[in-house]
């Protein structure tokens, strides 16, 4: 593994530690006319160019990035990456005022896609994901977390998994498994009948899937299904997280906390108290503003969130049926102007902090020792990623330490 020396860079802008909370999150560490030497895979010096170079003991490939700014690359912390089919169709029918939970109710939703994946060989779903990442990786995602839930049976869910696996050795992009059996109820069966399967299910997880996540929600699984699925997932050596208070406030993001779960997702229905409970927790409350945007309802306060102390991420929800979008820097900009979050504490939410929420705080921070998974930005400083959106303002990506796109 060849050496990498970043010279002379405008800006370098990283969250001092993950995780970061409330206030802390705007505390990013700025240096100006910096550089950073990369060995094995790993950050060993930042700072300035002279004192660098005293370090430096082997030949090193140089990018000369006056002009450009350096960040940690982003982490998505949350997405529904292995799947078959789209669903432009239901888009449509959103747009003429259909509601997610109809839309579901008519066999459509998750269970469209359900039965698409269902019916896909595992090359087929390898070749569509594979299309999938390499435009996030262009986009700047170094670090993906992905969930099964597709599935909705063993077989399948298997599959998605072993899916997963395949993509992770195929691509540069790091991969993280999630087990989300407990992602709708299918036709013909009770909740309590497929807790029972889910729970089941969950030995032949434990060894291939890192979390165990669940939709807790109404009309898909309670606050009790959710508690015996986790607790399952737990026994079995699964760390956990949760989606919950996306539609309806039913106790989800408390249980999240009660249990320890490293995240809990969506949070659009939170209350003051479960603000509360966050903050004093070690739970990470990952934001998904995609959702928001792409279904046209309220964002998650994002704002009474952070100031209350809370470790917040965010994260994509790519997913065919609520956010069919990969670009973190579309979400960066959306957490800016849509939930009122500074650039400094996006920026910390989708890399030191979304790291944290996938258990993997040797990313998402640039400072020695760290993994080197890095963004050379094209412009002279990260705020113009949020101000100038709907472009990519990614010109090369750093993956352990090599240019693996630009």
């Amino acid at each position: 593994m060849s050496s990498l020396l970043l010279k002379d860079i405008t800006q370098v802008a990283t969250a001092p530690a993950s995780p970061v909370r409330g206030p802390a999150m705007r505390d990013l560490r700025v240096m100006t006319q910096a550089s950073i030497y990369i060995k094995n895979g790993v950050i060993a010096a930042v700072g300035p160019l002279q004192q660098i170079e005293k370090q430096i003991d082997d030949a090193v490939t140089i990018l000369e990035l006056a002009g450009h700014a350096v960040i940690p690359g982003f982490v998505d912390s949350h997405t529904h990456l292995v799947f078959a089919g789209t669903r432009e169709e239901e888009f449509a029918r959103k747009i003429a005022g259909a509601t997610y939970q109809e839309i579901a109710r008519g066999g459509g939703g998750i269970f469209k896609t359900v039965r698409d994946t269902r019916q896909a060989g595992e090359e087929e779903l390898t070749a569509i994901a594979l299309k999938y990442l390499k435009s996030a990786l262009r986009l700047g995602t170094t670090t993906m977390e992905v969930k099964t839930g597709y599935g909705l049976d063993l077989e399948t869910e298997l599959k998605l998994l072993r899916v997963i696996k395949k993509l992770h050795q195929l691509q540069p992009l790091e991969l993280i498994p999630t087990f989300i059996g407990a992602h709708a109820v299918p036709p013909g069966k009770t909740v309590s009948q497929y807790t029972a399967e889910v729970i089941e299910m969950m030995p032949l997880m434990a060894g291939e899937a890192e979390f165990c996540d669940v939709f807790c929600e109404k009309g898909y699984f309670g606050v009790d299904e959710t508690k015996a699925i986790l607790e399952a997932a737990r026994q079995h050596g699964l760390k956990l997280r949760l989606h919950a208070n996306q539609f309806s406030n039913n106790g989800g993001a408390r249980l999240a906390v009660e249990m320890g779960a490293l995240s809990v997702d969506h949070l659009e229905q939170i209350s003051v108290d479960e603000i509360a409970a966050l903050a004093n927790s070690t739970t990470c409350a990952t934001l998904l503003p995609g959702v928001s945007l792409f279904l046209n309802y309220g964002y998650p306060p994002a704002r009474q969130i952070i100031d209350a102390g809370c470790i917040v991420a965010l994260a994509s929800d790519f997913n065919p049926g609520s956010c069919m979008c990969l670009n973190m820097q579309l979400i960066f900009s959306l957490a800016c102007t849509q939930m009122r979050m500074t650039p400094a504490e996006a920026l910390a939410a989708v890399t030191a902090n979304a790291a944290y929420a996938v258990d993997r705080t040797q990313i998402g921070v640039i400072a020695p020792g760290q993994q080197a998974d890095l963004l050379v930005i094209d412009a002279p400083g990260y705020g113009m990623i949020p101000y100038f959106y709907g472009v990519n303002h990614v010109c090369q990506v750093i993956k352990k330490g090599e240019i693996v796109a630009g």
